[in-house]
């Protein structure tokens, strides 16, 4: 999936055409994102930071919501972030974005966002905290976060029921059973899932608080906090 910087450029060009049929409630995942984000976020003229920007679908949500936000869009992968600014360019929304073609710690965290969002991208990395760590020290305090990620024990038969519930959903969609089998293999190696409780005591240890869900299908958790007041202060 997306925020992985060693994809290359047919799994980027094929990403767009297959990731619905890959991951349930896709489209309404980042529908009712900009809904949280709507309701958390009433400064105007507000700055969104976007981790994880490649394939443009959060961005492209975003512009279209909402005419005064203005998003800086972060991911390693030149062919996905390039897919999600020729989407952008489409739009002619390209003075709204900043892009950065890198990892997050290399981008300045002297500029503060007024929210952050990571959808489908945190279990790809294994050191948690500090991740969730450096998009707090780009935050103002209290702005939101909205996360989406694979959650789950993998050694639960709660996780291996979804497992199966998945294998299910893509076979629906017309993909082949190599496919899921791909997905599978990567489970513990490139792809890390989290339980969500582990999930939210990295999130309260990073320093966010009034952690909640807004979505779940399956194994996609997707939770929204925000930026500690105290903890923004204390930096």
């Amino acid at each position: 999936m997306k925020g992985n910087q060693h994809w290359h450029d047919p799994v980027a060009e094929s990403y767009r055409a297959t990731i619905s049929h890959k991951v349930p409630g896709y489209h309404l995942l980042h529908e009712l994102t900009v809904d949280v984000l709507e309701t958390e976020v009433k400064k105007a003229d507000s700055h969104i930071l976007t981790i994880g920007a490649g394939g443009g679908e959060e961005i492209v949500n975003m512009l279209q919501r909402k005419e005064d936000w203005f998003i800086t869009g972060v991911d390693p992968s030149t062919s996905m972030l390039d897919m999600a600014k020729r989407r952008v360019a489409q739009l002619r929304m390209e003075a709204r974005v900043t892009w950065y073609e890198t990892v997050l710690n290399k981008v300045s965290s002297e500029t503060v966002y007024d929210a952050a969002v990571s959808l489908l991208v945190i279990h790809f990395v294994e050191n948690r905290l500090p991740f969730l760590q450096e998009i707090a020290h780009r935050l103002r305090p209290g702005a939101p976060l909205v996360l989406a990620f694979i959650q789950g024990d993998m050694t639960s038969r709660v996780f291996q029921q979804e497992l199966h519930m998945l294998s299910l959903f893509m076979q629906r969609q017309g993909l082949e059973k190599e496919v899921f089998s791909s997905f599978k293999d990567r489970l513990g190696h490139a792809t890390h899932p989290v339980p969500e409780e582990e999930m939210r005591g990295h999130l309260i240890e990073a320093g966010f608080t009034d952690i909640r869900p807004y979505f779940q299908a399956g194994m996609i958790k997707g939770l929204v906090c925000k930026r500690d007041c105290r903890e923004a202060d204390d930096r």
